[in-house]
């Protein structure tokens, strides 16, 4: 066990033994420099996430819908064009001058897609979205089919505003949840069908306002209630009235703090792993999200689909031997100090490469081997140039280190980064991020969002010619005939709010911030880890009492 001090945050910070030797087994030198957290927050700069931008593809001319906004350093095409016609700059190594001096300078001639995902059908308004069909202003999701304003969505089908769930339907604001069905507002609930403000409950349907339950129906507030006697009552919250919608939401939030009892930890199925939200892993060590097989992981953040020897990364998905890389997407192999990579092998600092092989500093190539600064070498020619630069980047202590945080191709608020740790222009320019530019400006003609009906069922045609202005965000919406139609048959009320105020309203109520602490049980009494907030200290148990207490 070492003890170190960040240089940038000032916080002490412990490198294990386990995580010395997987960097021994990476072939990476030295001990770490940086606090976890703020290696995190540096490669989740690097992931774009909360916005669309309508801007021009830098080869057609023609308008598309990106998540880069129109000032981003990096040109932008749309993906078909650039998967056909890309064939980047490339620059010669110079020795003296810094490599990343030469990256950025590189990098910035270098066409990237304009968006990450594959074999959708109709879903142009969606970021990071795959083998999906039908979906509108999406992001992060696979295999789903007629969804609106969802995030982080496996195998859903006409949903809206669901968050980290799967393979569930016709649900609204559904929150780390599995095979639900008509549920409005449920927070980790697996089974659950026809039922509104639901937490961590299974199996159940024909339930309002309840936590912990199993194997229930007809309970209101936890109280068992006859079928025609639920009925009844249940008539008294009309949900398609947003007010009556919202003081439900305000009591779901006072049951969580009062009522509902919260395990401390959500680690299942899995052997050795220390942190939160850990599904089928092993051997993984304050790792945070991962979930379906990660196997051999210090400090990773937000991986899927099994995933093996990653350290420091940020969004694996099945791939292995990953060392301080943000995106390593869809089976690479042996990759570090990277970023937004699809099927490659053997890369170190590139960026935007896909299916590319022995690449050294390289941007936007796809199908390549062998390559520095985007230059075509001999496998010879390429061993000894990379042993040069590598010795170079030693010299200038570059090397290990991830790009410089100016290199991220999208503002640090439309990161993840931005989301979990936000900072202030001030500061986040003296860390080195490029901070949004200019927040969009009030149109004369759009309509406050006050001024949307109550009532889904009090609307007409002519609503979805208005144009509404979401002051907290600072962004216009509007309202579609789907989402009228999905409101009247699911009984809910109608969006008034920037679709992604509404999803990132949803994800803070899985909290994280990289962090655990220490709390009682508020059964046994014994410490605890936890990464629920204070406020809800003497509702939290251990794991033993919460499986005593609740199943």
């Amino acid at each position: 066990m070492i003890e170190k001090i960040c240089p940038i945050t000032g916080k002490l910070f412990t490198v294990t033994d386990r995580e010395m030797e997987l960097r021994r087994k990476l072939g990476v030198d030295g001990e770490p420099e940086f606090h976890p957290i703020y290696r995190w927050q540096a490669l989740a700069a690097f992931w774009q996430h909360w916005a669309l931008h309508k801007r021009i593809c830098n080869r057609t001319g023609k308008s598309i819908i990106s998540v880069f906004p129109e000032n981003c350093p990096y040109p932008v095409w749309h993906k078909d064009e650039w998967l056909e016609h890309a064939d980047p700059a490339s620059a010669d190594f110079e020795v003296g001058r810094p490599v990343f001096d030469q990256l950025w300078a590189l990098f910035q001639r270098c066409p990237i897609p304009h968006n990450i995902g594959a074999g959708n059908q109709n879903c142009e308004y969606t970021d990071d979205w795959w083998y999906c069909k039908n979906c509108y202003l999406c992001h992060s999701g696979a295999e789903n089919e007629d969804l609106q304003y969802c995030y982080r969505a496996i195998r859903l089908r006409n949903s809206q505003y669901c968050v980290f769930s799967i393979e569930s339907e016709r649900c609204v604001d559904l929150i780390d949840s599995h095979t639900c069905s008509r549920v409005l507002f449920g927070y980790k609930c697996w089974q659950c069908s026809d039922s509104a403000f639901l937490y961590d409950c299974r199996n159940c349907h024909d339930c309002l306002f309840c936590c912990n339950l199993r194997n229930k129906s007809y309970c209101i507030g936890n109280q068992q209630f006859s079928k025609e006697e639920y009925e009844r009552q249940r008539r008294d919250w009309d949900f398609r009235s947003r007010t009556a919608y919202e003081r439900g939401k305000e009591l779901f939030a006072r049951m969580l703090r009062e009522q509902a009892w919260h395990r401390a930890l959500f680690i299942d199925q899995s052997e050795q792993a220390s942190g939160n939200y850990l599904h089928e892993c092993k051997d993984c060590e304050n790792c945070f999200f991962l979930t379906t097989g990660m196997e051999s992981a210090v400090n990773c953040l937000r991986a899927g689909d099994h995933n093996r020897d990653c350290l420091d990364t940020v969004s694996a998905y099945h791939s292995e031997l990953a060392f301080n890389t943000s995106l390593p997407q869809d089976q690479c192999y042996d990759t570090k100090c990277c970023y937004n990579l699809i099927q490659c092998k053997w890369l170190e600092y590139c960026a935007f490469c896909f299916q590319c092989e022995h690449c050294f500093g390289c941007c936007g190539l796809r199908g390549k081997k062998h390559c520095v600064l985007n230059k075509q070498y001999s496998k010879e020619e390429y061993d000894m140039l990379r042993a040069r630069i590598v010795d170079a980047m030693k010299a200038t202590k570059e090397w290990n280190r991830f790009f410089p945080n100016s290199f991220a191709a999208q503002p640090y608020e439309e990161s993840l980064a931005g989301f979990y740790w936000p900072l202030t222009r001030q500061a986040g320019e003296r860390l080195g991020f490029r901070m949004r530019a200019v927040e969009p400006e009030r149109s004369m003609d759009s309509l406050d969002s006050s001024l949307v009906p109550d009532r889904c069922d009090q609307t007409d045609e002519e609503i979805q010619k208005n144009v509404y202005w979401d002051s907290g965000a600072n962004r216009p919406f509007q309202i579609t005939a789907l989402d009228v139609a999905f409101a009247k048959d699911l009984g809910a009320p109608l969006p008034n709010t920037f679709y992604m105020s509404r999803i990132q309203e949803n994800f803070r109520w899985i909290p994280f911030d990289g962090t655990l602490r220490e709390t009682s049980c508020a059964k046994c009494r014994r410490m605890t880890k936890t990464g629920w907030p204070s406020v809800c200290d003497g509702r939290i148990l251990c794991e033993e009492c919460y499986l005593k207490e609740v199943y």
